[in-house]
Order: structure tokens, then sequence, then C-alpha cells
């Protein structure tokens, strides 16, 4: 991907019976770099055919955002291996000490026993995004040799 792009763009994002899931808020776009793994790839796929300026409904099929739910990914533990002590049904902790671990959610409380899952909140799940594509510009070497967008919006190294 010798051509990459920064991206802009603002959104809402609903649930399939139309119930707002989550926003890029007032004057709070999203900024990324084509390719980086920012944003799921579906999005990704309808952002780089659009037009600044445009605005475009777009759904995605489960595959095209977090993915299909995956039975295997729920698991019941004891909870003295947990690395938290205050539990509640809802909660989502880091299952491990590097930044790699997967995020899991506490689905049920039974005891010693906890059910855990680390599939996504959305995997499984049909999603519709309303979108306004407001930058799309070349990116720099510089942000291609680091995987991210510098300046505005992006990351900023001091």
């Amino acid at each position: 991907m010798a051509d990459r792009q920064v991206f802009s763009f603002n959104y809402v994002l609903r649930d399939q019976s139309g119930e707002v899931l989550d926003s890029s808020g007032q004057g709070q776009s999203i900024t990324f770099l084509e390719g980086s793994g920012t944003i799921i790839n579906g999005l990704e796929m309808a952002l780089r055919s659009m037009s600044v300026g445009e605005q475009r409904k777009v759904a995605l099929a489960s595959e095209q955002a977090y993915g299909a739910r995956d039975e295997g990914q729920v698991q019941r533990v004891n909870r003295g291996v947990l690395p938290v002590d205050d539990l509640e049904v809802g909660a989502m902790f880091q299952a491990g000490e590097d930044r790699g671990s997967p995020a899991v959610r506490v689905i049920q409380i039974d005891g010693d026993q906890v059910l855990l899952d680390a599939n996504h909140p959305l995997a499984g799940h049909r999603l519709f995004f309303e979108v306004e594509l407001i930058l799309k510009r070349p990116a720099t070497s510089e942000e291609i040799a680091h995987g991210h967008v510098h300046g505005p919006g992006g990351h900023h190294h001091r």
C-alpha cells in the first residue's frame, strides 16, 4: 500500500434497531492512517471510496466489523486467578499484564466461578454507520514509517 491516505471523518453508529451505540461527538472527528488497523475494515473500505464532504450510510455485516461471535471465547475460571479483586457482571478488564492480553467482560458470577467473554461486545452484530468524510490526504513518509497520523487529530511526538 504505497500511496496510503490519511482520513478524518465524523460518525454515528447505530444497531439494528436504530439505537445510537457510539458517535464521534461534536467537533471530535476521528483521524487515522489507512491500513493502520485503527478502525474496522468494512468502514475503512467505505471511506476509501468517498470524497471529502460526502455523507453516506454504511451497513456492515458482522464479518466486516468485529467478526462473528465465537463461543470458544467464553470461559469459566476460578475467581482467584483473575488480576482484579472487585468484580461485577458487565465489568471489563485486561485478562493479563501485557498490552496484547485480551479484554474480557464478566457475564456471570457464581461463587468462586466467573464466566468471562473475550468476544468484542459488538461481535456478531450488524452495524449501521452514518459517516461524513471531512479530510482525505496523502500520508507523509514519516507517518507511514511510524504507522500513525501526525499533527492535528493525530499523534504528537515530543
